[in-house]
């Protein structure tokens, strides 16, 4: 069967997870619809920006977490 007017089944899965992506990580900033009809290059374009902003938010959040290294306590007296 022909693919000329419409998708391959095969390219399904990829198209439809890149919708999933942008639609779940960008938080509510995309609808199904706007994602769907976007065009591929916009839509690669805005998960590598959301990737790029959650691989920066991890390591600074790493690097915060390793500076509290231990537990203190907030000048409460024992006893």
């Amino acid at each position: 069967m022909s693919s000329f007017f419409g998708l391959r089944a095969e390219d399904k899965p990829a198209i439809h997870g890149e919708i999933f992506q942008l639609c779940f990580h960008g938080k509510g900033g995309f609808s199904f619809t706007e994602v769907y009809n976007m065009p591929t290059y916009l839509r690669r374009f805005y998960i590598q920006s959301a990737s790029k902003f959650y691989e920066e938010e991890q390591k600074e959040y790493k690097k915060s977490s390793k500076k509290k290294s231990g537990i203190s306590r907030p000048g409460i007296p024992r006893g």
